[in-house]
């Protein structure tokens, strides 16, 4: 196989970042709602409720694409379809893996 680039999608990275300060955001109370992050930012709640689907993907997928520098085989949208996902099913979709190991 091929060597990949191990550099990191600055979208992604930055999409990862959002999704994440939304969900310490909720977590510790700065923000009561999703709609109160959407109106602080100037997007839609609905933009938010998606792209905070990335916070909760699998500790699998974000430890071989954050520390491993793991390019997906994904787009950032693809990437948030597959965050509703099961866990054990998601890796091998975000890195185009043929057989995902149960």
């Amino acid at each position: 196989m091929e060597q990949q680039s191990r550099e990191q999608d600055p979208h992604i990275l930055k999409t990862l970042d959002r999704a994440w300060a939304w969900r310490r955001k909720l977590e510790n109370g700065e923000a009561a709602t999703v709609h109160d992050s959407a109106k602080a930012e100037k997007v839609t709640d609905r933009f938010v409720s998606r792209t905070m689907r990335l916070a909760y993907l699998s500790p699998e997928v974000l430890e071989r694409r954050l520390i491993a520098r793991e390019p997906p085989a994904v787009t950032v949208i693809k990437l948030i379809g597959v965050a509703y996902l099961r866990w054990g099913c998601t890796a091998g979709r975000v890195f185009g893996e043929r057989h995902e190991l149960k």
